[in-house]
């Protein structure tokens, strides 16, 4: 849910969802549980998506190594 060519987070509240009441809190938790529980259903890279639906070891292997060399 997180674009591989620009970095955009695929989240509501973020987008039409926004409320003044969020805390930076709510904000960051929001994206801690969306990156630990992608949802490859509504895909904001949909090349990924199918990636980790048909082939999720491949997936694994290349999320670990993007992970290290830019995290």
């Amino acid at each position: 849910n997180v674009s591989s060519q620009t970095g955009l987070i695929c989240l509501d509240i973020l987008k039409d969802q926004w409320a003044a009441s969020l805390t930076l809190r709510t904000v960051l938790l929001s994206i801690q549980s969306l990156l630990a529980l992608p949802e490859p259903n509504d895909p904001q890279d949909a090349v990924v998506a199918k990636q980790k639906m048909a082939e999720p070891e491949l997936f694994e292997r290349t999320a670990r190594f993007w992970t290290q060399h830019y995290a």
